[in-house]
C-alpha cells in the first residue's frame, strides 16, 4: 500500500525528470512549497484523494502556474493564452505518457486554465488518475 506522500512523491519524481518540468521556467514542487510571491511558471503537486486497499485508486493534480501578462501596457493584467494553451498541449502529452511499476494512469478529466486572480497568474489544471496494485487495471 502507498500512503499520500508516497504517492505524491511518485507523482513529483516522474514530473520532475520530465520534458514538461523542462518547458516550464519555474521549478516543480510539492503542494504548499511554492514560494509564494514566485512569478515564475512552477507546477505544483498535490495529492487529491485516495483509497486504501490491495487495488488503491484516487487523483494526483498537477498545477501549472503561469503569471499574467499586460500586453497593453495599462495596468490591467490578462491571461497569457498563447504561454496557457502551449502548456496545455505539454501537459497533455507528458500525462499520456505517464509510466511507473505498480501504476496505472489516466487523465481524470479535460486539462483546462483556471484563473487565480488575487496572484495576477493562471495555471493549467491537470488531474490524473491513479490505480496502483498488483492487479490494477481499468
Amino acid at each position: 500500500m502507498k500512503t499520500s506522500r508516497q504517492v505524491q512523491g511518485d507523482i513529483y519524481r516522474l514530473l520532475r525528470n520530465s520534458g514538461l518540468a523542462r518547458a516550464i521556467n519555474g521549478d516543480v514542487y510539492r503542494h504548499g512549497m511554492r514560494p509564494r510571491d514566485s512569478r515564475k511558471e512552477d507546477a505544483v503537486v498535490v495529492f487529491t484523494a485516495g483509497t486504501s486497499g490491495q487495488v488503491q485508486d484516487g487523483v494526483v493534480t498537477v498545477n501549472i502556474y503561469v503569471p499574467d501578462i499586460d500586453p497593453r501596457d495599462d495596468g490591467s493584467m490578462v491571461e497569457d493564452t498563447r504561454r496557457t494553451e502551449e502548456l496545455e498541449g505539454a501537459a497533455d502529452e507528458w500525462a499520456r505518457g505517464l509510466q511507473a511499476p505498480g501504476y496505472l494512469f489516466r487523465l481524470a478529466d479535460a486539462i483546462h486554465t483556471a484563473a487565480e486572480p488575487s496572484i495576477a497568474q493562471h495555471f493549467v489544471v491537470v488531474r490524473i488518475r491513479w490505480r496502483y496494485g498488483e492487479n490494477a487495471s481499468y
